[in-house]
């Protein structure tokens, strides 16, 4: 008979999708309002031949078996790949049993049935999109900045999202997740970081959407760097992210800061790039040997980190003389800017420079790099008015960004431009281009303007959803909002580009250009309600 205060639970979903090959490991819990048997055990019973547990027999946690109101015991099983010489196919159905011959106040437990599926994993769904990976600690203050990290598990076949899936989080070099703190996904409860093999991590399941969140922050107010990797056990899934940068303030006053960076032909009245190459080249002085192989250079302007980095391997070749590529699209044309940069190492104070005022004259627009390998569709660009069919700007030099098309109009909620990039989960591999993957949602979308009074490049990454757009369009693809302020007041006759970059495994996967004309001075008299 069952009592009904005697409850027992398991740690991973009833029902969840498991990749093929996986090893999963899971604890079972006992609860009673009586005393709880000792010296008893949990049993496997009726599991499906598509899985191998370590052990069918595991005795509950008890060192002196006496009574408890309570105990647990961790079991762990892997997913063939192979049954009988025949491959486990994806879909097929994992079922076991967990019970047990504990006993409490007289009565037996309700025994757990778990009834998941094997699936193949698109791998690219390991890759984890990092929603801050530069993180600026504060000087002073004892709050350490955080960013949500995620990503969307899903079948390589059917491209459903997998619920309840485990997966293993850790880092590039050994030992480095001990440095930070980890919290679930509403940023709550702290996740413990656990030993693995040679290496320490986290493990997260998938939610009910196939979600996996949580939050990162460091656990020192020092500079740090951290490379994320995704991994299924037993398998060889696994993910590489962007490297999170953790930079703590400099402190001009109580700190000896780096000489300035060295500009090749720098002029004080400004630079402008008249080889026609689109980087300038950039020598960092460190006469007092202060750098050091592994040490990652960061390059700012006006405070605000450009996104560009270069990690120290060989320091007698690249520091001291012109060796560093730098972009000049880091800088806006003809806006006087200050240039730095800023020296991070693994659990030290960052090294700061003194800044270098810089002017860029011009000599190369702003334009999406045309040395890239471009092979997926073009974004789709619409008015303020929302992303339906109706609101579209054509791509081709001849077709307009006015001022109508960013103004606010009465009734709707945005001004501005709505960008969109279509999602798919169909590849042609005999065409030129397709549409993004569905399961891909780290993707940076780049503004190229280039005007008689405005130029320059900004990228974002913060994306919109279609509820928060208030506007019907494909459920599918990925939106971006580009900000009125960001684009009014763009004299001449300008042009105007929007480009693309995701990640893929081992490479960055780049969309065609979108490129018009724009032109969007208000009209004489207009009142700006934006």
């Amino acid at each position: 008979m069952v009592g009904k205060k005697n409850n027992m639970e398991i740690s991973i979903m009833t029902h969840a999708d498991l990749v093929i090959g996986q090893y999963v490991s899971f604890v079972v819990t006992l609860n009673s309002d009586e005393p709880i048997e000792p010296c008893k055990s949990i049993i496997i019973k009726n599991n499906s031949n598509n899985i191998q547990f370590d052990k069918m027999i595991i005795p509950i946690s008890n060192d002196t078996c006496n009574l408890l109101s309570g105990g647990t015991a961790t079991l762990g099983f892997t997913v063939l790949q192979k049954v009988g010489g025949q491959t486990v196919k994806d879909g097929s159905p994992i079922t076991f049993d967990v019970t047990t011959d504990a006993l409490a106040g007289g009565n037996g437990f309700e025994t757990v049935k778990f009834t998941g599926k094997a699936n193949e994993l698109d791998i690219n769904s390991l890759h984890l999109f990092i929603e801050h990976p530069y993180l600026q600690v504060p000087s002073g203050s004892s709050k350490l900045p955080s960013t949500a990290i995620h990503t969307t598990l899903k079948n390589k076949n059917t491209n459903k999202e997998l619920i309840g899936t485990p997966i293993f989080i850790t880092s590039f070099e050994l030992h480095e997740m001990k440095e930070f703190v980890f919290k679930d996904a509403k940023n709550n409860k702290e996740i413990p970081v656990e030993k693995v093999g040679p290496n320490d991590g986290i493990t997260i399941f998938s939610d009910s959407q196939g979600v996996v969140k949580f939050y990162l922050s460091p656990k020192l107010p020092l500079s740090n760097i951290l490379g994320l990797k995704t991994v299924i056990l037993n398998t060889r899934y696994e993910s590489y992210s962007k490297v999170i940068h953790v930079v703590n303030d400099c402190d001009p006053i109580n700190m000896e800061l780096m000489d300035a960076p060295d500009i090749s032909d720098y002029d004080p009245d400004g630079i402008a790039a008249n080889a026609g190459l689109s980087y300038f080249l950039v020598s960092i002085y460190d006469y007092n040997n202060k750098l050091k192989i592994d040490d990652i250079v960061l390059f700012f302007v006006n405070g605000n980190y450009t996104g560009i980095s270069v990690a120290i391997v060989d320091p007698k070749k690249q520091l001291n003389n012109y060796s560093m590529q730098v972009p000049y699209s880091i800088f806006t044309q003809g806006v006087s800017s200050q240039f730095s940069y800023k020296v991070i190492r693994h659990k030290d104070i960052s090294l700061c420079s003194e800044a270098l005022p810089v002017t860029y004259l011009g000599g190369i627009p702003y334009e999406p790099d045309p040395a890239v390998k471009r092979n997926y569709n073009p974004c789709i660009v619409h008015t303020s008015l929302g992303v339906g069919p109706d609101n579209t700007i054509p791509s081709g030099y001849g077709n307009y960004v006015n001022y109508d098309a960013i103004m606010k109009y009465p009734g709707y909620k945005y001004s501005g431009l709505f960008v969109e990039i279509l999602c798919s989960d169909t590849h042609d591999p005999n065409a030129t281009v397709n549409s993004v993957p569905l399961n891909i949602n780290d993707i940076t979308l780049n503004m190229y303007i280039n005007s008689d009074n405005k130029n320059f490049k900004k990228s974002y990454n913060q994306q919109i959803t279609l509820n928060e757009i208030g506007s019907d369009g494909n459920a599918n693809s990925i939106f971006f909002h580009i900000p009125y302020g960001d684009i009014v007041d763009v004299r001449g006759t300008g042009n105007i580009s929007f480009d693309y970059q995701f990640y893929l495994p081992e490479q960055l996967g780049y969309g065609v250009s979108w490129d018009a004309n724009i032109g969007t001075i208000p009209d004489p008299g207009h009142t700006d309600n934006n």
